[in-house]
């Protein structure tokens, strides 16, 4: 009995010094038990405490502080306090969204939100791509309203005409005003790839994307006689144009009294059947077969031009002017070739 006795008045011992002893000291040195002390922010308001809480969520219960469904704080409820801990509760709000100017919708946020978060959001619910004209980085204030633009593109492919050029190639080969086509030219076939940028619905610019020729263009080239009346060629010439080669019964004549029966004073000396006045290049045929205004070019003579006739003159026989009746002498009779040109 002694002993049990002794126990308990040791145990009892034990218990005031575990309680009573600790408060004496303190009640002795002047110091109280520490509690962290931490700052809340929280709407603009500033409050700092002493807390027992062991984490954030007891803190703010034990602040009676409650958080609605979009209220943000700045670190994990369940982290733990400690002693110089800021914690900061961002509250939510709305603010108002518009695109291109639609119906506005409203928004409910945690306050610190910017207008680049907000644009990321609606881009990914509305899913296109959304612009906004002014500064992305600033935070959105309670009941402001945000309009964005919308922006797309597309591209469309046209074709158009692709002119050919005109090449003219100038040769003594022909009479002058003969022309040839030596070629035929055919347009050729460009397209274009536009892009059009659309921005808030409407068209905002258009961008030239890549240009292609699907068909070249082929150039006409024609040959455009420089000769003169009277002027020596070269048949083989590639540019030489005829319809075709005759062998002709060649003779020459002069604008005397001899070859014409006519003086320098009739009215009518030097003029030719067809009225115009003889010069090189003009010869006299039959104009049963060559009508007057047929051209030639005349072997050893040069090119000319049937617009004279004479009473000797038949079938493939061709008169030739000379401008001296000597020469027409020395010139005499002969055969030659003849090409009838266009």
């Amino acid at each position: 009995m002694h002993r049990i006795r002794a126990v308990c008045a040791v145990l009892v011992f034990a218990l005031v010094a575990i309680f009573f002893v600790p408060m004496v000291v303190f009640n002795i040195t002047g110091m109280s038990p520490e509690f962290p002390v931490v700052t809340i922010y929280d709407q603009g308001a500033t409050t700092q405490t002493e807390s027992t809480a062991y984490t954030v969520d007891d803190l703010l219960y034990g602040m009676g502080i409650t958080l609605m469904g979009h209220d943000r704080v700045n670190y994990p409820l369940d982290f733990p306090i400690y002693n110089g801990m800021s914690v900061r509760i961002n509250r939510e709000f709305s603010f108002y969204i518009t695109i291109n100017d639609g119906p506005p919708v409203q928004i409910t946020a945690s306050s610190g939100i910017t207008v680049e978060d907000a644009l990321v959001q609606a881009q990914a619910e509305n899913h296109v791509t959304l612009l906004y004209p002014n500064d992305l980085t600033r935070e959105i204030t309670p009941n402001e309203t945000l309009n964005f633009l919308t922006w797309h593109s597309r591209e469309f492919n046209e074709t158009a005409i692709l002119p050919f050029e005109t090449i003219e190639n100038r040769t003594g080969a022909m009479r002058y005003g003969q022309t040839h086509l030596r070629r035929r030219g055919t347009d050729g076939e460009h397209e274009t790839t536009t892009m059009v940028i659309y921005i808030g619905g409407y068209e905002d610019s258009r961008v030239i994307v890549s240009e292609n020729i699907l068909v070249e263009p082929v150039d006409a080239i024609f040959s455009i006689g420089t000769a003169p009346m009277g002027a020596l060629t070269d048949p083989t010439d590639p540019d030489f144009r005829y319809v075709r080669r005759v062998r002709m019964h060649a003779t020459a004549y002069c604008a005397c009294f001899i070859c014409t029966g006519r003086n320098p004073e009739d009215a009518l000396f030097g003029i030719t059947a067809s009225g115009r006045r003889v010069e090189h290049g003009i010869v006299a045929v039959d104009r049963t077969v060559f009508p007057l205004g047929t051209r030639f070019y005349v072997q050893g003579y040069g090119f000319a031009e049937a617009a004279d006739v004479g009473g000797a003159i038949r079938g493939y026989s061709i008169d030739l002017f000379m401008y001296c009746h000597q020469e027409a002498l020395r010139f005499g009779r002969r055969d030659i070739y003849v090409w009838v040109l266009h």
